[in-house]
């Protein structure tokens, strides 16, 4: 791998695989939900996002699809709590357009009123979707009740129907105008590309760029739960409950965060799920699916398990992850089951890499989460040393049977009868 660094702050790696007629661009720039000015703005940045291909100062919505669709290649971007990321995919002698696209769409969009009209009114569809939707819907509880108002996380990036109607068509062009910004950006090339052309290439597109943005003044600590929370919210017409128990979580900055993921792995993600799946699914029968992971990225996302379960057995699969989450913090994994599990994680690597897509994703994950080049060379013999206490350890910190959140969301609850714990509420789309 070749690294390239533009005096105005962008940062290019590029990955040359010539067994490959393609080549991949993945990237993202450091702007997203972070930047919004409040609350009542919630979803501005995914929704600039989702309009940059709207228009530009060369090219019609038409057009920029047109050559897109016109050599069989694509173009997406994406916004994130703390990026706005993009990726295309095209064969390796049609990279000059790809990248002259992403340059034009970053750089240069005009936003035409009647085609953020059209985009907008696509949002609310997808809004309005996912208010019948009870893992979404839950996922929405669920952070409300992780994190205070006053935190980033407390809000979903994806918006709510009223901010959707509210922003305005200046708000979209202020916050590109004044948070698209070079500083920060990470390109990563991969596919039948020279480095020497992909640095010429980006450099002729990217290099004169030099807008800048406002140094970011965020507070991404969390309180400590000392208690339970828990809400449920009815959707009607439903017969399974779409359930979400845990806490926040580390970042994946993180120096623990492999043990982490090591140990959640046994818990409820290993083979059908891990422990989790071995009680609840395959002794009990009480779920199909049901799992758990960390969520966490730049910042605190939540460690949780997540399942969908029939209404009348919430109670006793709650009862049982509590359980499991006494187990995992008082006996130390056994070195078989640890064995195993380390097994999987170095043996899963090569497969994501054996595609341009996976390559890129790798570096980038590399680059955003300040893990240094060496990283993948690096990697067996960091997940090998991870020891049973490491495990144990790291269940201590971030799994709490006493103290959690618990959201439910699916067919209203009768009498009361959800748990003994807690209290279920009506939480509707808006917040």
């Amino acid at each position: 791998m070749t690294c390239f660094s533009l005096a105005n702050g962008v940062n290019l790696y590029v990955y040359a695989n010539p067994s490959s007629p393609s080549v991949v661009v993945n990237g993202y720039l450091e702007v997203g939900a972070l930047d919004e000015p409040s609350a009542t703005k919630a979803g501005l940045a995914g929704f600039v996002a989702d309009c940059l291909m709207r228009g530009t100062q060369r090219r019609t919505y038409a057009q920029i699809y047109e050559q897109i669709e016109a050599v069989s290649a694509s173009l997406s971007f994406c916004s994130g709590m703390f990026t706005t990321s993009f990726f295309a995919k095209s064969l390796a002698e049609d990279l000059p357009l790809m990248l002259d696209l992403l340059s034009d769409v970053i750089r240069c969009p005009t936003f035409p009123e009647s085609e953020v009209a059209k985009e907008r009114a696509e949002w609310l569809t997808d809004l309005h979707e996912r208010a019948t939707s009870t893992s979404a819907m839950c996922g929405l509880v669920f952070n409300a009740l992780c994190y205070p108002e006053d935190h980033p996380f407390h809000y979903a990036t994806d918006g709510y129907p009223e901010t959707a109607q509210a922003i305005t068509l200046d708000d979209v062009r202020q916050f590109h105008a004044t948070f698209y910004a070079p500083a920060g950006m990470a390109i990563v090339i991969v596919g039948a590309v020279k480095a020497e052309q992909a640095h010429d290439l980006v450099t002729a597109h990217f290099a004169d760029w030099s807008a800048a943005r406002p140094a970011r003044s965020v507070n991404l600590e969390v309180p400590p739960i000392a208690e339970r929370r828990r809400k449920h919210v009815h959707i009607p017409g439903k017969s399974q409950t779409a359930m979400l128990l845990g806490r926040p979580g580390p970042s994946q900055l993180d120096p623990q965060w492999l043990a982490c993921t090591l140990m959640n792995s046994v818990f409820g993600q290993f083979g059908l799920y891990g422990r989790l799946g071995e009680r609840i699914r395959k002794e009990e029968g009480l779920v199909y699916h049901i799992g758990s992971r960390f969520e966490g990225g730049l910042g605190p996302g939540a460690w949780n398990v997540y399942a969908e379960v029939h209404p009348g057995t919430v109670d006793r699969v709650v009862e049982i992850v509590r359980a499991e989450m006494r187990r995992i913090r008082e006996h130390k994994v056994k070195p078989a089951e640890l064995d195993d599990n380390k097994a999987y994680f170095v043996r899963a690597l090569p497969l994501r890499m054996e595609t341009n897509e996976g390559i890129a994703s790798q570096i980038l994950n590399m680059v955003r989460f300040r893990r240094g080049l060496d990283w993948l060379l690096e990697y067996p013999d960091r997940v090998y040393a991870i020891t049973a206490a490491d495990v144990q350890a790291a269940a201590q910190r971030w799994l709490d049977p006493d103290h959690y959140v618990l959201a439910t969301a699916g067919p209203e609850v009768e009498n009361g009868a959800s748990s003994a714990e807690g209290f279920s509420v009506h939480v509707d789309d808006r917040r």
